[in-house]
């Protein structure tokens, strides 16, 4: 073999084996690459999603009642004397049945101008009449006798006495602490039943990848009303608070 033939002949070995070490470097690179990535959505498929729930039967502790008297008449002195009657009534209505003292306070008196109108209309500087108000809010603790006590309103009614009055306001003070505690109770929940299928699947629950509580609904006894915002009921005494919380768990194999 010449001296030219010689090493063109290494040149073509070292650049062979160069391509087969390349080739062979690429297929390890890939294959541990195909396997971290189809290792990855795996490991992901590895988890349980549970929903728990707890509810709670509450008892308002306070109430909020509101009554309103009226009085109307061609001038505000009229419309005072008739307002006056009312509210005369409507305090010794509360009196009798005890509400007295800081449990009633009495709103500044408001004003309404009724003017007359044109055929199209437009309010005219001519006064009609004036028609004053006065709100009285009873706040007490003693949410049963308020409840008993609401309906017997219309014995003033009877009487020829201007009043209107909201239905009462049943709330419970401590809500805070209520909310914490059902929710704590919906989460346990939730991990008691991924612990019950994770067992029964012969697998063991890890740790929680994401936990979503939803919004606490406080509902009159037995409804099943549930809204995206909540529901807050004020009209009933008696309640019910829900609490629902997901739970996204790991799970690894025994």
């Amino acid at each position: 073999m010449n001296g030219y033939a010689r090493p063109l002949l290494w040149s073509v070995i070292v650049l062979s084996v160069a391509i087969v070490v390349s080739f062979v470097t690429s297929a390890v690179v890939a294959s541990r690459a195909y396997v971290q990535r189809g290792a990855q959505p795996f490991d992901l498929k590895k988890s349980l999603t549970v929903t728990g729930s707890a509810k709670h039967r509450i008892t308002a502790d306070l109430a909020i009642w509101k009554l309103w008297v009226t009085g109307e008449g061609k001038t505000v002195e009229e419309a005072f004397s008739k307002m006056d009657a009312s509210e005369q009534g409507v305090r010794s209505f509360l009196a009798r049945h005890a509400f007295a003292g800081e449990m009633v306070r009495a709103s500044a008196i408001g004003t309404d101008v009724h003017r007359k109108k044109d055929e199209k209309g437009n309010e005219l500087r001519d006064v009609l009449t004036y028609e004053l108000t006065r709100t009285f809010t009873v706040t007490t603790e003693d949410v049963r006798k308020v409840e008993r006590v609401a309906g017997e309103v219309t014995e003033l009614l009877k009487g020829g006495l201007r009043i209107m009055c909201a239905a009462p306001e049943y709330v419970v003070r401590n809500l805070g602490e209520l909310k914490m505690k059902v929710i704590a109770e919906a989460t346990a929940n939730a991990r008691a039943r991924a612990e019950l299928i994770a067992t029964n699947s012969k697998c063991r629950v890890g740790e929680v990848r994401e936990a979503r509580a939803g919004v606490l609904q406080i509902t009159p006894p037995w409804s099943t009303e549930v809204t995206s915002s909540g529901v807050n009921d004020t009209t009933s005494i008696e309640k019910d608070i829900t609490s629902v919380v997901s739970l996204d768990v790991a799970i690894h194999a025994q």
